[in-house]
């Protein structure tokens, strides 16, 4: 199997593979710049769109240069201006480069070819002058060097400083004169230099300018062939802006001579490419996933890879997506269809990304999608997929296969899909074996390498459901399983299965599961609540989100049905702390205690009699309470509140008053009365304040007896931790 290393966008190298058939492109043009190039010297062009594989063409070039025989084999400079600083560094390092080539050169003469040392050394001195009197003396040549950072330009430069220092005492040549003497030199010499320039359409606009004139004038010399790499479009348009031409195009005619166009490869060549390479890293499970591999392939395939650069990206982009996929058995097909469109039309992958997971929402029965919606949404896919893309009824109907719930339109008339329609369970079921980018389990696998954010699976549902048309207890059950299970950040299971019933999953309950739910509710919510406490202060617990549920189940129960069960609700719910808080919520929804009534689309008890039945019990219940029962609750002074708030003020008084009449009676009885204080400074701090203790004991009287009590022995310990939380309150 292959190595599943990213690639990376890079040409070919020694050692890689051709796959498109370059080398034979590649020997043809190395044999033309040998044999049929003008000796005067010639700017020869390598054009092609980003991405056909123009570098990896060029490096074919100058290996096949390379493998001529000695006597044809010309010099081959790679040049790289990107590494290069001002005007002046880059021809420093251009005639640099190309004077240590005449060095070689002169090392590399004798027997074996038709150059002798002598006429290259005097090249290489016809070179050095002309360079010397260029830089002015040399000491320009010597600061682009240290520019440059190059070892071998930065020794180059500072030995023409000290050539031109000697020559300083004797009038110098003329510059032309010197160049003429190095063109007559270099004609002599008769071996030819081939300067490779990659990438030349990357480089900011004032440098390809000064790239062009550099090649085209003062470096411009017999038996030195210039290959320029370049997309041509880009490169016009960078002239026009660096030398203020109207047509790009004609100004970069007058500098390259020749033009070699990238072959464009055949559609088929990228297909099999791709098609090979994908063999390597993955290969299907079945027969059914490899017949779907091939169709991708030829049709996602056949829009998308139309580049070598395309073949390259979309491969890496497997690669790296492949392995922990490969791990849980995902499919392989929808992972080259997705990674396709991805690399291809990044508003489309958006687009698929988008409807998976409302679609999973849909499947899981959390969210509603409306007809404007699914119109707007078949706006967006068309938009993003391309004018006239889906005229194509072959290609509409494998977009469609892979996608859950889109079904192709194949009649004149009409939308090309339709969207978010009805999947069966069997359907479903099958995609969620399988892994499937369509499966409401798996889908975000495939675009984030991690489970759905909702981190719900359908098993989950279907165990909750199987539970709601059990029993009450079993459903508690489940409830709290799920409140075990961390889910994202701090919420738990349980927290993400009432936010989904609340969002819609619970207009598919019948009666008896709703009534099944709110009993497993009204039983499990304070062991929720101990197994996962939150502070006084939160404002989205799980608490918070139980508390609208309770209304839209109740919604769905006929009348009668919902008296009754708001009546089971609060006589046999176990969790009295939940109850507590749900009752509270009422009376002030309601307006029976505090100054506001609020709206009733607030309520969660649909009527007033809903609430005198709720009163009734939940008061009968706390009569019925030992102050150990009210102390072991959640949130006891809360319990004590809503005693006093649902029109009993004297019970809680007279329950706390005859337990504190004895002294370890009084400690206990405070330590149930403390409350938390948000603060600024110190965080939430917990006091015993006299808004806690005056609605139930006498707050005087009560901290009177603590400070004696904290003087005795016995008490000492306990009371004065009582007193400290006295003092704290206090404070606020």
């Amino acid at each position: 199997m292959e190595s599943f290393s990213v690639r990376g966008d890079r040409a070919l190298g020694p050692g890689d593979q051709d796959k498109l058939g370059f080398r034979e492109v590649a020997k043809r043009i190395a044999m033309s710049l040998v044999d049929r190039a003008s000796e005067d010297g010639l700017v020869v062009g390598l054009e092609g769109a980003w991405g056909s594989g123009k570098s990896s063409l060029l490096f074919l070039v100058g290996d096949e240069l390379t493998r001529l025989p000695t006597a044809a084999r010309p010099t081959v400079i790679n040049f790289r201006p990107w590494l290069i600083g001002n005007r002046d560094a880059l021809i420093t390092s251009l005639f640099s480069e190309l004077s240590n080539q005449l060095d070689q050169v002169a090392l590399a003469a004798g027997d074996a070819t038709p150059i002798s040392i002598a006429k290259a050394k005097k090249a290489g001195k016809a070179l050095r002058s002309f360079m010397s009197a260029l830089s002015k003396a040399g000491g320009m040549v010597e600061v682009a060097g240290d520019v440059a950072g190059i070892g071998a330009v930065k020794f180059a430069g500072k030995g023409l400083k000290a050539a031109g220092e000697l020559a300083g005492t004797q009038a110098p040549p003329q510059l032309s004169d010197l160049k003429d003497r190095l063109v007559a030199s270099l004609r002599e010499l008769g071996h030819r230099f081939v300067v490779t320039i990659d990438d030349v359409d990357r480089l900011e606009p004032g440098e390809i300018l000064e790239i062009l004139r550099l090649v085209r004038s003062v470096v411009d010399l017999p038996n030195v062939i210039y290959l320029l790499c370049y997309d041509s479009e880009v490169l016009a348009h960078s002239i026009q802006a660096a030398a203020s031409v109207q047509n790009g195009r004609a100004f970069l005619e007058k500098i390259i001579q020749l033009t070699v166009m990238v072959p464009k490869p055949e559609a088929f060549q990228l297909r099999q490419w791709f098609a090979e390479a994908l063999q390597q890293i993955g290969t299907a499970k079945n027969e059914d996933e490899r017949e779907r591999l091939r169709q991708v392939i030829d049709q996602e395939g056949g829009r998308q890879l139309r580049t070598p650069r395309s073949v390259v990206r979309a491969l890496d982009s497997i690669r790296f997506f492949w392995p922990p996929l490969r791990e849980i058995d995902a499919d392989l097909a929808d992972l080259v269809w997705l990674q396709l469109i991805k690399d291809g039309n990044s508003a489309l992958y958006r687009w698929i990304e988008e409807y998976c997971g409302t679609a999973a929402a849909l499947s899981l029965g959390t969210a509603r999608v409306d007809e404007a919606e699914k119109s707007q949404q078949l706006g967006a896919l068309e938009a993003a997929a391309g004018e006239r893309v889906f005229d194509d009824h072959l290609y509409r109907h494998s977009f469609s296969a892979q996608l859950a719930g889109v079904t192709p339109n194949f009649s004149k008339s009409g939308p090309a899909f339709q969207l978010f329609e009805r999947v069966d369970d069997r359907t479903r079921d099958e995609a969620i074996q399988s892994r499937r980018l369509a499966s409401p389990d798996h889908y975000r696998l495939y675009f984030a390498m991690a489970t759905p954010s909702h981190a719900l699976t359908q098993s989950d549902f279907n165990v909750l459901w199987e539970a709601l048309a059990t029993s009450p207890d079993q459903t508690a059950t489940v409830l709290l399983a799920f409140q075990r299970q961390n889910a994202a950040g701090t919420l738990t299971k349980a927290d993400l299965m009432i936010e989904r019933i609340k969002g819609g999953a619970y207009e598919l309950l019948d009666g008896k599961q709703c009534r099944n739910l709110l009993m497993a509710l009204a039983n499990s919510m304070d062991e929720a609540f101990r197994l996962r406490p939150f502070d006084g202060f939160a404002f989205s617990s799980q608490w918070d989100r139980a508390l609208p549920l309770v209304g839209l189940l109740l919604g769905r129960l006929k009348p009668a049905q919902r008296n009754i069960a708001t009546r089971d609700m609060f006589a046999e719910g176990e969790a009295i702390g939940w109850l507590t808080f749900v009752f509270r919520h009422e009376i002030f929804a309601h307006g029976r205690f505090g100054d506001r009534r609020r709206h009733d689309s607030d309520w969660v008890l649909a009527t007033e009699q809903q609430l005198d039945d709720a009163i009734r019990i939940m008061l009968s219940r706390y009569k019925a309470m030992a102050l150990k029962d009210i102390q072991q609750s959640p949130r006891p002074l809360s319990l004590l509140f809503a005693w006093q708030q649902a029109g009993d003020e004297k019970g809680p008084r007279q329950l706390l008053g005859t337990h504190g009449k004895s002294d370890e009676g009084l400690l206990q009885t405070l330590e149930g009365l403390t409350s938390q204080i948000n603060t600024s400074n110190r965080g939430i701090v917990t006091v015993l304040s006299r808004e806690n203790i005056g609605p139930f004991l006498d707050y005087e009287e009560a901290v009177k007896r603590v400070k004696a009590l904290a003087k005795k022995p016995k008490f000492k310990g306990a009371a004065t931790k009582i007193m400290k939380l006295i003092d704290e309150g206090k404070q606020f």
